[in-house]
């Protein structure tokens, strides 16, 4: 995997290294402090996944990745941020994220979780499915047919906020890992619809304080 990461705080990037290139199949071709940085940088390196903070001294993360998606289409981008509010995780989600790690809950999990976007996964942390199922429970179920998730996707989404592995849920639901995988990205992809636009009326790319 050729990964390449955007992350203003010195300490947390070297961490991130540290971890990733303790790995045989992770090959880091670049690093940014700024959103200005990753967009002069990154489209040449060529990277398969994109990781991307939130909060960059020059932007915002969601409006990073909206405007890399733009050059680089392919490239599968994975948000890992410090915060787990409603605008900002919905935020990622509509600019294309295809996962979400908080780096409270990451730990040294972060090359796994590479290793699931690479293998066609959407790796997202447990608080924050949690996050999404009480949304969909609240202010968002009204307005978006549930029958936009499959019975078999509001399953999936319950037991992954509750914190159990792609393996557990394939165990318990008897089916394979990799269906599991597929269904978290269903998911992913029918978040993205239309109606998140509507119900998320701000400007979430562009507002620097998100």
């Amino acid at each position: 995997m050729r990964v390449a990461i955007v992350e203003d705080h010195a300490d947390e990037l070297q961490g991130f290294l540290e971890e990733l290139q303790r790995a045989d199949d992770v090959d880091v071709v670049a690093t940014a402090r700024t959103a200005d940085e990753a967009r002069q940088k990154f489209s040449a390196a060529q990277p398969d996944i994109i990781v991307v903070d939130l909060v960059l001294p020059d932007g915002t993360g969601a409006g990073l990745i909206t405007e890399l998606r733009v050059l680089m289409p392919s490239v599968h981008y994975v948000v890992l941020s410090a915060y787990e509010d409603y605008d900002r995780i919905y935020s990622a989600i509509l600019a294309g994220a295809v996962g979400y790690l908080g780096k409270t809950y990451v730990g040294d999990g972060l090359v796994a979780a590479l290793r699931d976007v690479h293998a066609g996964g959407s790796p997202i942390s447990s608080p924050i499915a949690r996050k999404v199922l009480q949304a969909f429970q609240a202010s968002v179920r009204p307005q978006l047919p549930i029958s936009t998730l499959t019975i078999r996707e509001q399953e999936i989404l319950h037991i992954l906020a509750s914190g159990r592995s792609y393996k557990d849920i394939a165990n318990a639901l008897c089916i394979s890992t990799e269906t599991v995988r597929t269904h978290v990205r269903n998911i992913y992809q029918k978040l993205q619809v239309d109606s998140w636009r509507k119900i998320n009326q701000s400007d979430l790319y562009n507002n620097t304080s998100s």
